[in-house]
């Protein structure tokens, strides 16, 4: 009887193991076998942002290159780096000796010039009378007249020239072109500097800035550029002010594309509207241009949407096997993006394709 009893229980043993590698090895031959609960998502309606980021430098919105317009030497340096000033206020004087010279001789040339013209002038009015009488011939009153407009000339000449020096000596002294903060000065005192007869010439005295309109210069490729427009609102933090959140509208984008970091784009320049007194020139900048907003979108992961032959496909789970569903998509942020059609709220969509599925050229 135990015998019988023991054979009965080593039977039963035998059976459930039998049974249980059978359910496993149905379970192993199920058409999304393999597949983990990370490996799958839930299909449901959520609010897509899509934005484009980009990464600019706070510059001045008015910064100048203060120069001299007339050489010499520096005599006195009037301000320091960070000074605010006001408009018109003395930023730096120039040595006036050589133009003080220079000014006192053409006074005195023009002097002498008014001598020649008075005896130029009383020479022609005595010849004048006499030709009116006969009494001298028409060459030598043409000749008076001549040497009267001769006087005259020289005269002018003379009084531009004391005009030039007189308008020189007055840009020795170099002012504040508007409110605003010195950045920094490039200059001491003693120093010879070359006035700039030019944009591009002359020697930087020192640079000059107003702080209290600040823009952000980025680069944006060239596909994202076509979504950005003038006037745009832009979302702006600074790496330097964390927890910083500051408001700005472009100003510009550029109409010709430039190529930076071997990149094709466009410049876009943001004018900050809401600004921190932290803030400076120089500071790396995040932005933020919100293009499209849909609330209640039917949205997967990013990860979900596969390109096969030129088609966007994602992958539902099913009983019977992961089930290929060509989609339409809209807008997308930088996890997710809208399904216009293909997928309805609630499916389950896989997040890496199955081995069967292999992708296509």
């Amino acid at each position: 009887m135990k015998k019988v009893v023991a054979i009965l229980v080593v039977l039963l043993i035998a059976g459930a193991l039998g049974w249980g590698w059978r359910v496993r090895q149905a379970q192993g031959k199920r058409p999304d076998a393999g597949f983990k609960d990370d490996d799958v998502v839930v299909v449901k309606r959520r609010t897509i942002d899509s934005v484009v980021e980009a990464i600019g430098e706070v510059h001045p919105a008015n910064q100048v290159q203060v120069k001299s317009e007339v050489s010499g030497r520096v005599q006195t340096v009037d301000v320091i780096t960070g000074q605010l000033v006001k408009r018109g206020t003395l930023l730096a004087t120039l040595d006036d000796t050589d133009l003080l010279t220079e000014k006192s001789a053409a006074q005195t040339e023009i002097d002498g010039a008014q001598l020649r013209l008075d005896k130029a002038q009383r020479d022609f009015d005595r010849q004048r009378d006499l030709h009116r009488e006969k009494l001298v011939s028409q060459e030598v009153f043409d000749s008076a007249r001549t040497t009267l407009d001769l006087a005259r000339n020289e005269i002018e000449k003379s009084q531009r020239r004391l005009q030039i020096v007189e308008d020189k000596l007055s840009k020795v002294r170099i002012l504040a072109p508007f409110d605003g903060t010195v950045l920094n000065v490039a200059v001491s005192k003693g120093q010879v500097v070359s006035g700039a007869t030019g944009v591009a010439q002359g020697t930087d005295l020192m640079s000059f800035a107003d702080l209290n309109e600040m823009v952000i210069r980025a680069h944006v490729n060239q596909v994202d550029a076509a979504k950005v427009q003038p006037d745009q609102v832009a979302q702006i933090t600074v790496d330097s002010l964390p927890g910083t959140q500051l408001a700005g509208k472009v100003t510009l984008v550029a109409p010709q594309a430039t190529m930076k970091n071997n990149i094709k784009g466009f410049t876009v320049d943001v004018l900050i509207t809401e600004s921190d007194p932290r803030l400076r020139p120089g500071m790396n900048a995040n932005l933020k241009f919100p293009v499209a907003r849909v609330e209640k979108a039917i949205a997967v992961p990013i990860s979900a949407v596969f390109l096969e032959e030129r088609e966007k496909v994602v992958y539902l789970r099913s009983p019977n096997g992961p089930q290929r569903r060509v989609v339409t998509v809209g807008i997308a942020d930088f996890r997710h993006c809208q399904i216009l059609d293909g997928v309805a709220d609630g499916d389950t969509v896989l997040l890496r394709r199955p081995a069967t599925a292999q992708p296509k050229p």
